[in-house]
């Protein structure tokens, strides 16, 4: 299972780099009329800043997702939910991915929002709910984070790995939460057998 935690951020950062590079590129030919009154040298500050994110992709995406409750098998605990790592499709409106990774990801692609937002396309990554069409944050008890709110498709890398990561990880809650049982069961007869004897 650590393989394919390690796996899949390998290819997390694979996609965030060009996804960063592209997602830039979309809002600049969709919102033509703000890059048409940039001036060339913001346009080019703009660019270079996107290709930093790029470069950085390994950093902020390693950031992202490194906390260790986003992966059970790292902090494995009894009552963890069943469909935790699985996905779901939907023609209509594509994939679901696993809430758990789903968020993280979303955050690491959410750094891009900060680079449209000062160049005046229409987004907010700092929790401003004024007249911005796009909200690129997520409020948590830990504050306001850039975050990605749009429909977004995982490579199918990604997608793989977690579908694979997903077998293991079944099977594993099942035998994590006998072992528990046998082993709560084992302290009330040394309890009981405690008590007994005195």
């Amino acid at each position: 299972m650590e393989q394919l935690r390690l796996q899949f951020v390998n290819e997390t950062i694979g996609f965030a780099a060009l996804w960063f590079e592209e997602k830039a590129k979309e809002y600049a030919t969709k919102k033509h009329d703000v890059t048409m009154n940039l001036r060339k040298e913001q346009l080019a500050q703009m660019k270079a800043q996107v290709s930093n994110l790029a470069i950085n992709a390994d950093h902020i995406v390693r950031d992202a997702l490194e906390d260790p409750k986003f992966w059970w098998h790292l902090t494995p605990h009894v009552n963890a939910a069943a469909a935790a790592y699985e996905q779901l499709g939907n023609d209509r409106v594509g994939n679901k991915f696993p809430e758990v990774l789903d968020k993280p990801v979303r955050r690491a692609l959410g750094e891009l929002g900060s680079i449209l937002e000062q160049f005046g396309y229409g987004v907010t990554t700092n929790g401003n709910k004024g007249s911005f069409p796009e909200f690129w944050f997520e409020e948590s008890r830990s504050g306001v984070h850039p975050y990605f709110p749009h429909l977004l498709e995982w490579s199918e890398e990604m997608q793989n790995t977690i579908m694979t990561y997903d077998g293991p990880y079944k099977q594993a809650i099942v035998l994590f939460e006998e072992i528990t049982m046998l082993k709560e069961e084992k302290k009330r007869r040394e309890a009981a057998a405690l008590w007994n004897s005195i």
